[in-house]
């Protein structure tokens, strides 16, 4: 008796933001897939991030030709998962949906800050999404990201404080507040991340004296993932810091959940959630004294919360449940198939 053929998947995702294909790959496969991967925009160099940086229509039309060229002769999939799908179109969606028996979405950012997919998201079988306004305003299914960190690293507790960062946004700002207003005694662990000499650049042009006071800490190489994660278990607080045009739950929050490390956050909507213990997680204003801040660490470092693990499984399950999503029942939409 032959085995039956493994089903197929099409993962559409950012390639380059650090492992998260893998792992969403990885998953899918011991879910029974035989996985392909594309990038969700071409071209997948800087000029296609710049492209998308800037929302060019140009974008979708080099994007749709690469599917094309990609997947016309290959045998159609089960599913298509789409992360994000950045340089994609309602044209993209309708090819897609002659490839494809499924195609679900997921944005792990705000319509505010990648709003690319206003205008196709209804076009999906499902679509989620991690934000938590989005979800209340659109009636999207909300389903959170996850870790994936295997096993709670059996370490002393070396550091009081982690700041393990990409820099974007004001995230420098607030590492330096964080490091004035350590308690005494406190020692950190501070990895912040420049993935562009030329952000790098413009950022420096832009606030010199930060750059050169955190330049110690700045790395454009990025800090593997084991490592990362021995330094953040190694720690009593973390701090996680959400782009403020978004309130979904950061992947660095459920890291930290699943080694029992307390998080210090300036999104009030992850605090809110309750999805954490109580006491496990502060939310940090913007107008916070240096005093209310220290206070805010030494209560966080008082508790000990103990490990609570949401898995790459506990993502798909939740993602891949059938039915399609309630926003798209609204509107009627029932895809169109070949």
């Amino acid at each position: 008796m032959t085995e039956p053929a493994p089903r197929r998947c099409l993962l559409i995702a950012p390639l380059t933001f650090y492992s998260f294909h893998r792992t969403l790959a990885a998953a899918l496969e011991k879910r029974g897939y035989q996985v392909d991967l594309l990038n969700e925009e071409f071209p997948a160099n800087p000029l296609g991030k710049l492209m998308g940086k800037l929302a060019l229509p140009l974008l979708r039309r080099t994007t749709l030709r690469r599917l094309k060229a990609q997947l016309d002769g290959r045998p159609s999939y089960d599913l298509v998962l789409i992360i994000k799908g950045r340089g994609l179109g309602n044209a993209a969606l309708s090819y897609l949906h002659s490839r494809a028996q499924r195609i679900v979405g997921y944005n792990f950012d705000s319509f505010a800050f990648n709003p690319s997919a206003r205008d196709w998201y209804l076009r999906t079988d499902r679509y989620a999404t991690f934000d938590i306004e989005d979800a209340a305003a659109t009636g999207l299914p909300l389903v959170h990201l996850f870790s994936a960190v295997s096993a709670v690293p059996d370490s002393p507790r070396a550091y009081n404080v982690s700041i393990i960062q990409r820099v974007h946004s004001d995230r420098l700002s607030y590492a330096k507040r964080l490091l004035e207003a350590l308690p005494p005694g406190w020692t950190p662990f501070v990895f912040l991340y420049e993935s562009s000499r030329l952000l790098f650049l413009l950022g420096f042009v832009r606030q010199p004296m930060l750059y050169l006071q955190l330049w110690r800490h700045i790395s454009f190489t990025p800090l593997p993932y084991a490592k990362a994660m021995a330094a953040l278990g190694a720690s009593r607080v973390t701090f996680d810091y959400a782009h403020p045009r978004q309130s979904g739950i950061t992947v660095r929050c459920f890291e930290a959940q699943g080694l029992g490390v307390a998080i210090l956050t300036n999104n009030s909507a992850a605090v809110a959630s309750g999805i954490f213990a109580p006491g496990a997680i502060a939310h940090l204003g913007a107008d916070a004294t240096q005093g209310q801040l220290r206070a805010l660490l030494l209560d966080l470092a008082r508790h000990c919360p103990a490990p609570q693990t949401r898995s790459v499984d506990d993502f798909f399950d939740e993602l891949l449940a059938e039915g399609k999503s309630p926003a798209a029942l609204k509107h009627g939409f029932e895809g169109e198939k070949a």
